[in-house]
């Protein structure tokens, strides 16, 4: 049924008219109402407190003018007074039954109890008790005595077929009220219940995206280690392949460099020998011929250069064999600001004139790791910080703070900083942007490889010319 529709069991008829017009308007008021009951019923909504209070205060205007109304007219034509006492005490019990209506907790019940109430009035006295007075009061003002008009209206039955009729529409209206009201908590469950399941499903949801966020971050994370170790592997491989051949080259060039001093020995020997002789012009002509004199001084300046470069491919070497090898396993619970403090020491010598470095932590948590590794990765950051000053006055800020479950350590200069094209490719192995011979592209990525092995990971922000901040995050271990 559309809620919209409009529901009025009781039409105003003739068998409701008692022939006294002020008392018919107020009875009409009273149908009205009913109707009004009987709509909200049959929809199932629920009437607020307020609202109960505001339709109870209306009944009971109603009464006090409605009644005085009746009572007033029986008093002035003389009905019989055991009429006037039943009229009267129907009157009160109204009054009473209204006053209790006012405890009604249950709103769901609140309007099908209001609406029986009323349509019982209806039926049992507006068209029973009201319609017997005014019988009285037409005989009674047509010259016959109140005793007999009181007895002739007690012998006036009412229609039963009437009666159970009306009775029948009020229950019905009375059933569709409580079953609308049912529907109505059954329509509050389903709305809660749909309610509760969507949050769990929501839940569910994001758990799952935060599941799948921490699976993105594992399976980049293993790329990033299994490229790493292809890289090591790699390295190691190479390092191995040409340090045999180097210290092949280092002895060999130390022996050249003797081989080459006992030739030069030699040739001075030879030179006193012929001195004056009759060979000494044959000996001045092949010494000018082999450049003696230059050899002599630029031989000592190969040479050096030689064993400075060979030095240089060993440190090479070294540095690739570091990258390669895990390193020390061992772990345990470490001071974190003893592992900055070192780094920082460690560092101290790559400072220049005007440039500071600013220490922004206090008491830190331990953490669970291995000494050598962690002080290598920050003495890397602290190193890359301190270059990309360029020599110039700036500032480096050493930042530590515990979040959550992890200490956050921040690296951050005020130096050239990165376009977006660099930032991408800075812990890639090898890569560097400093000259050639100056940098070997390996201490940012030792230092991601560090800080990923100990379960944390390393980023950076950066812009050109607003300097680089490298944050590391690493896991604290768990309470005891």
């Amino acid at each position: 049924m559309n809620n919209r529709e409009r529901i009025a069991p009781f039409r105003w008829a003739d068998y409701f008219e008692t022939g006294f017009g002020e008392v018919d308007a107020q009875h009409r008021k009273l149908v009205d109402l009913v109707n009004v009951l009987a709509q909200r019923a049959a929809t199932g909504g629920e009437i607020q407190p307020a609202e109960l209070a505001h339709v109870l205060d209306g009944l009971g205007t109603y009464a006090a003018h409605h009644f005085t109304t009746e009572e007033a007219l029986m008093e002035r034509v003389g009905l019989d007074p055991r009429h006037v006492r039943a009229h009267r005490q129907s009157h009160a019990d109204f009054v009473a039954q209204v006053e209790a209506m006012r405890g009604t907790a249950d709103p769901t019940r609140a309007v099908p109890v209001l609406y029986r109430f009323v349509t019982s009035w209806l039926t049992f006295h507006i068209l029973d008790t009201d319609q017997s007075m005014a019988r009285q009061l037409r005989e009674v003002e047509r010259g016959a005595t109140a005793e007999a008009a009181f007895e002739a209206a007690a012998s006036h039955g009412s229609d039963p077929g009437n009666m159970a009729l009306i009775a029948a529409v009020r229950n019905l209206l009375g059933l569709v009220a409580e079953r609308n009201g049912e529907l109505a908590r059954i329509n509050t469950s389903l709305e809660q219940r749909v309610a509760e399941r969507t949050a769990e499903l929501s839940t569910a949801n994001q758990t799952l995206r935060q599941t799948l966020d921490s699976l993105q971050e594992t399976r980049v994370r293993l790329l990033e280690a299994d490229k790493l170790a292809a890289v090591g592997q790699l390295a190691a491989g190479v390092a191995h392949e040409i340090n045999t051949p180097l210290g092949y080259v280092a002895s060999n060039l130390g022996t050249l460099r003797e081989y080459a001093e006992r030739l030069l020995a030699l040739a001075d020997t030879a030179e006193r020998l012929v001195s004056g002789g009759a060979s000494a012009d044959v000996w001045a002509a092949a010494r000018s011929g082999t450049d003696l004199d230059f050899i002599r001084e630029d031989l000592p300046t190969l040479v050096a250069e030689s064993n400075r470069g060979l030095g240089q491919v060993s440190d090479i070497i070294h540095a690739l064999q570091d990258f390669a090898s895990p390193g020390p396993t061992e772990t345990r619970e470490l001071p974190s600001a003893k592992i900055l403090e070192e780094a920082i020491h460690a560092t101290s010598g790559s400072r220049r004139p005007g440039q500071a470095l600013v220490r922004s932590y206090g008491a830190l948590p331990a953490l669970q790791g291995n000494p050598t590794l962690l002080v290598e990765a920050f003495k890397a950051l602290l190193d890359n910080a301190f270059r990309a000053l360029e020599g110039a006055v700036g500032t480096i800020v050493v930042r530590a703070m515990p979040r959550g479950e992890s200490l956050v350590v921040e690296v951050e200069d005020d130096g050239c900083g990165m376009d977006e094209a660099t930032r991408a490719r800075i812990f890639e192995p090898f890569f560097t942007t400093r000259p050639v011979g100056e940098g070997r592209g390996l201490g940012l990525s030792s230092a991601y490889r560090i800080v990923l092995s100990h379960g944390g990971h390393l980023e950076v922000s950066s812009s050109p010319g607003k300097g680089s901040c490298f944050r590391v995050t690493l896991p604290l271990p768990a309470p005891r």
